[in-house]
């Protein structure tokens, strides 16, 4: 039988899920590249975040003690530095870590690429692209040479916003040291072999996007900062910063933008609102749903994030059921839109060093610790039990058994008047295998398993059932520590 798994108290060991770059295809992971200090991740910003309308989670249909539970779980994450949640149009929870606050514009990397898309979409409304199959080097006839690859005359402004220019970069810090270095970064991009064809496959590469910069600044007569300040910042009423130039002055498209927390967060809801806020059409609608429709699919998930695909600079995939798409930069940072929801979740992060452990902590701690209890939370009932903990502990006087695994648990009050008889217990192998340990009398809190390993960690599900046999989402509780003698 089917069952949806609710996850309270259990943060996935990232590696254990098998969650590790290695295991991503090489050419879905997203490293651009970095090139500051720890200190120079964020600088002060100096006008005002956009002023969000504040509410309760309770005022918008939730719960506050799952923002607050996810606050928690944040605080054990090393290198986080923000995490807001907007619902319905209203900052519901917001909460900064290690010295951040409000004001702090962080380097958010790749979301850059999200930002540059919303800009290519505002240039063909203003009629400064044509379209989406206009070629590459008829932007740039300056880089033409004999000895060019004919190949890349057939490299479109789609092609650039898909990932399938085919250039051959991968996002490694060998490959960007080169980039980085050159004295002519267009140049550069426009003379990598190609990998593939044009068109051929997606392969994520941040010079595809900076070349779109290029071709913004080409076409508009403005650098692609006025261009992105007259038509998306200030009708959005956010601002940006710092955003790094090329050495021919071109504002890269696709890394080292920085934006405050709050700031993100109004770009993420304008997406939510396919385009229009305030009253004015900021990005075009249907822009905005083209986007955010798969041009690329990956069979590879993120840990919970399964479905995923790419389309125009966003990613798109799904938590728990929950259909969503995300901006999302090196290090830990994410505007996460969840339609069904009316949500927008925004995290930063520090940047951590290579291997970079931080990258999808987020991810972990927006599907267990939000998602997921947001489920349980607005799901029918019964609901799960409520509080529920489990410990290790030495021979209780029990003869033969030495170590036996506690658990115990508190009724749901959002249970009142709901009919339950009984709660059941399962052992949890992993998402598909799950055990029935035994049913316990609906006056019962308590569950002792018996004669278990010392030294093995143990996954339990609790979940409530009425006397017709509906059964609740279940909450999830491991045993994580055993006991050193």
């Amino acid at each position: 039988m089917k069952r949806k798994i609710c996850i309270f108290f259990l943060m996935i060991i990232l590696f254990g899920l098998g969650f590790s770059q290695e295991k991503i295809a090489e050419d879905e992971i997203i490293r651009p590249h970095f090139r500051f200090s720890p200190e120079e991740v964020f600088e002060s910003q100096i006008r005002e975040p956009y002023n969000w309308p504040l509410s309760t989670p309770e005022e918008q249909g939730l719960d506050s003690t799952i923002f607050e539970s996810a606050f928690q779980e944040a605080e054990k994450i090393p290198f986080i530095y923000s995490l807001l949640v907007v619902r319905n149009g209203y900052l519901i929870a917001e909460r900064y870590f290690h010295l951040q606050d409000k004001y702090d514009a962080n380097n958010v990397y790749s979301v850059s690429k999200s930002f540059a898309s919303a800009l290519a979409g505002i240039a063909f409304r203003e009629n400064y692209l044509y379209s989406l199959d206009q070629k590459l080097m008829d932007f740039f006839p300056e880089y033409i040479t004999s000895d060019l690859d004919p190949r890349k005359y057939d490299i479109t402004i789609e092609h650039l916003l898909t990932m399938k220019a085919g250039f051959d970069f991968d996002e490694n810090q060998e490959d960007w040291d080169q980039y980085w270095r050159s004295p002519d970064w267009i140049q550069y991009a426009i003379e990598l072999p190609l990998r593939h064809n044009p068109g051929e496959s997606f392969h994520y590469s941040t010079v595809q996007t900076n070349l779109l910069s290029g071709i913004l600044t080409k076409t508009t007569g403005m650098s692609t900062r006025e261009f992105a300040e007259k038509y998306l910042f200030t009708p959005l009423n956010i601002s940006i910063l710092s955003w790094h130039q090329d050495p021919q002055g071109i504002y890269t498209g696709g890394h080292e933008m920085y934006y405050t927390p709050r700031d993100m967060a109004r770009f993420g809801y304008l997406y939510l609102k396919n385009g229009l806020l305030d009253g004015k059409q900021i990005v075009p609608e249907a822009w905005v749903k083209q986007s955010i429709k798969p041009s690329s699919r990956f069979t590879s998930d993120w840990g919970p994030m399964t479905e995923r695909g790419y389309g125009y600079k966003w990613w798109l995939g799904e938590i728990h059921d929950y259909e969503l798409y995300h901006a999302s930069g090196m290090g830990g940072q994410y505007i996460m839109n969840i339609p069904e929801l009316n949500m927008v979740i925004v995290t930063t992060m520090a940047w951590s060093g290579w291997p970079n452990p931080g990258q999808f902590m987020p991810i972990e701690l927006i599907a267990n610790h939000i998602l997921l209890p947001i489920k349980c939370f607005l799901g029918p009932p019964p609901y799960f039990p409520s509080e529920v903990s489990a410990q290790k502990v030495e021979n209780r006087g029990l003869g033969y058994f030495e170590y036996v695994n506690v658990l115990r648990w508190l009724p749901n009050p959002r249970n009142a008047g709901v009919n339950i008889s009984k709660y059941r217990i399962y052992q949890v192998v992993d998402a598909s295998i799950w055990f029935l340990l035994d049913e316990v009398n609906v006056s019962t809190f308590e569950y002792w398993d018996l004669g278990v390993d010392k030294e093995r960690k143990y996954t339990y599900g609790i979940s409530s059932v009425t006397d017709d046999d509906k059964e609740s989402v279940t909450a999830i509780v491991t045993v994580q520590h055993p006991i050193n003698r």
